[in-house]
């Protein structure tokens, strides 16, 4: 008898490449297409569908609309809806809470399971009392008090980790050619931050820190990686330019904005560590992008850097919010380079044997499997 693959298809709310658009290209790559064949429809058009594109994954970007908008809405469902029962889609994956909105009701419309993947835990307001309302046949949760929030709300749940790729195209830019393109001394000592500019992200302390930082430690410079996105706090990039200025560090600290992966991965390569004060932090990808480049990382111990990073044998963790402490603990490990160094050796190994992405694309192969009751695909 012919088994032919299963046909998966992913929602998207954004075009632009977050952390959940990452978390979603490390499952496609890894994906076994003997047994699933994905696709994917983007509610907003944007860069991630050439990164689809290189993947081989079909796209199709729909026409961009508010929320707010319920006409849009309805039609977006309504096309969704269709292209499913078209394309003989089997299970629809919602790639974020708002996403399932859109996924969740094309699915229930074509009568197909859905699978939904959450990132945090959601504020109380009418439009998330909307969405959990919708059906949805599994959720897939990146931590454990993300899982333990939508066990709450009645969903059936499953803990799924946010994943590193380490068979992605490897390319990383060298120091020379970042030096150049970024303006970062070739003798200085390089100390990266990489995450989107939002306050809660926790820039600010970074920059006392490397202001507190001693003479003796050399010429340290600080490299904050990512910019605004989704529109979100338009301000704030402003802000941290004169608190710069206000610590006498601006001609320390260098704003890259977004850039190519291979420009993010030579830099993890060329800083000496990662530093990731973030307030809060479900997961942090970059964490875990760091840790496999052999790189140890001094963080505030929110919910994901917790899980990810050993304290002391593959970085530090610090409490949440105290400058004090990231800034003493910043100075105490420039100061130990040896140190540093072991660390990083230590922490690749450790990551990639728990977040690598082949092994969370075969749990994720296991929860399709369980949400269609065909484990061997589909005859047709």
């Amino acid at each position: 008898m012919n088994h032919r693959p299963a046909r998966v298809l992913w929602i998207s709310s954004v075009g632009e490449k977050g952390g959940a658009e990452v978390y979603m290209l490390n499952l496609l790559r890894h994906l076994h297409r003997d047994n699933f064949m994905p696709s994917v429809a983007l509610l907003r058009p944007g860069p991630l569908a050439q990164d689809l594109l290189q993947m081989d994954v079909p796209t199709l970007t729909l026409t961009a609309h508010r929320m707010r908008n319920l006409p849009a809405v309805i039609i977006t469902v309504l096309s969704l809806a269709r292209i499913i029962l078209e394309q003989r889609i089997h299970l629809v994956h919602s790639n974020g809470f708002r996403a399932h909105l859109y996924g969740g009701l094309a699915a229930r419309r074509a009568g197909v399971p859905a699978v939904w993947s959450v990132f945090t835990v959601e504020k109380p307001a009418w439009i998330t009392r909307a969405i959990f309302r919708i059906p949805v046949t599994r959720v897939l949760a990146i931590c454990p008090r993300t899982a333990d929030y939508f066990v709450a709300q009645g969903c059936s749940t499953s803990l799924l980790w946010p994943s590193i790729d380490t068979a992605r195209p490897q390319s990383a830019t060298t120091r020379r050619q970042l030096s150049e393109c970024y303006g970062l001394p070739l003798d200085a000592r390089w100390i990266s931050l990489g995450a989107r500019l939002q306050r809660y992200k926790g820039h600010a302390f970074f920059l006392r820190a490397l202001a507190a930082l001693p003479a003796e430690l050399g010429n340290v410079h600080g490299v904050i990686i990512g910019g605004m996105l989704f529109g979100m706090e338009p301000g704030y990039l402003d802000e941290l330019k004169a608190l710069a200025i206000s610590l006498k560090v601006d001609s320390r600290v260098h704003f890259t904005g977004f850039i190519p992966d291979a420009d993010v991965d030579g830099l993890l390569a060329a800083s000496e560590l990662l530093v990731h004060p973030a307030l809060d932090e479900d997961f942090g990808l970059i964490v875990a992008e760091a840790q496999a480049l052999c790189k140890p990382v001094l963080a505030f111990a929110s919910v994901g850097p917790a899980a990810i990073i050993q304290d002391g044998q593959t970085g530090r963790l610090v409490p949440i919010g105290d400058q004090t402490a990231f800034s003493t603990a910043l100075r105490e490990l420039l100061a130990q380079p040896e140190m540093l160094r072991r660390w990083g050796e230590t922490a690749r190994p450790s990551v990639i044997r728990r977040f690598g992405a082949p092994a969370a694309a075969a749990q994720l192969e296991q929860v399709y499997a369980a949400c269609l009751s065909r484990p061997r695909g589909f005859e047709n």
